[in-house]
């Protein structure tokens, strides 16, 4: 356990006053893990009155005051931060609300929903309903039932009967049975759709990655592909995360920061790992290259802090 309070009053001396030491903000935030910071936040108010937050966003801006201001809350506290940006506005963020919706497990995503109905005394599910519609909307409704079987159970004669039921709602008829796939997708557990998803590859020589990007269009299709990526290898997803807002023209820092910062401590070191065997250049390389300033060197100094 860390000295909460005096790296409490040591951020209260980098943002008080005219200037911000950016430099102080940085190795302290990216030195401590997730639970430490929770826990300065706490000390910080304790100890000044003050909200952190409140002061990190008057202190700092853009990309790099979002990145220290989503490093000091929880993972569940920022999901829901970001799934109310998503709605808020002109516009829906789909895409957004499919990356959070699809990939987190059923606990996670039942504390979310609950917190979410707390902060903002809207029920998420209902809101969904009046920004999203057709089968996109089925299928997130679905989702946020929180119904998935958590268990670590593979029941291959369960395997074997969805493969079956996905080949004839899918490649073994003319059109698509979208029920079929949504309720496969929404309720099983990840090992299960791990090994159906072995199955359906060796039996019909066809990844179901390909039968959803062949049967399927538009948001419904992502939110699929988002499902069956991060529950079959989630390290693998984030990877792939982070290289396709990084490439081409421009870099979706929005991104790149959500999938810094809701990865666990433990499980960045093999995303490093899936990035630099699949693309052949580090991470680290890519971060450098892609996001400059100050917002650079702090997601630097995160994937460094982590061995």
């Amino acid at each position: 356990m860390g000295d909460y309070e005096a790296d409490a009053m040591a951020l209260r001396e980098a943002i008080e006053g005219a200037g911000t030491d950016e430099d102080t903000l940085i190795n302290l935030t990216a030195s401590r893990n997730n639970n430490d910071r929770c826990e300065i936040r706490g000390a910080y108010k304790a100890a000044f009155g003050r909200d952190l937050l409140d002061d990190l966003r008057d202190d700092i801006g853009g990309n790099f005051g979002q990145v220290v201001c989503s490093m000091y809350m929880s993972p569940v506290e920022y999901d829901v931060q970001e799934l109310r940006k998503s709605v808020e506005g002109g516009g829906t963020e789909e895409g957004i609300i499919s990356e959070i919706v699809g990939s987190r497990s059923n606990y996670r995503l039942k504390e979310i929903l609950g917190l979410y109905k707390v902060k903002f005394d809207e029920n998420f599910e209902e809101r969904v309903k009046g920004e999203v519609s057709g089968d996109y909307e089925k299928l997130l409704v679905a989702l946020l039932q929180c119904s998935r079987n958590d268990t670590d159970e593979v029941d291959e004669d369960a395997c074997q009967e969805d493969v079956n039921a996905l080949y004839e709602a899918g490649e073994g008829k003319w059109g698509t049975d979208e029920e079929t796939f949504n309720r496969i997708f929404a309720m099983r557990n990840s090992y299960h759709l791990r090994r159906m998803n072995e199955m359906y590859m060796a039996e019909k020589e066809t990844p179901l990655m390909d039968v959803v990007e062949s049967e399927f269009g538009g948001d419904t299709k992502i939110l699929l592909k988002t499902i069956l990526h991060a529950h079959i290898n989630p390290a693998d997803y984030y990877a792939t995360r982070i290289y396709k807002a990084c490439k081409g023209f421009g870099t979706d820092e929005e991104t790149v920061t959500r999938a810094l910062v809701v990865m666990d401590e433990a499980f960045l070191p093999q995303v490093k790992e899936i990035f630099e065997t699949k693309y052949e250049k580090t991470l680290r390389d890519t971060i450098a290259d892609e996001c400059s300033g100050d917002y650079g060197k702090m997601l630097l100094a995160l994937m460094d802090s982590v061995a």
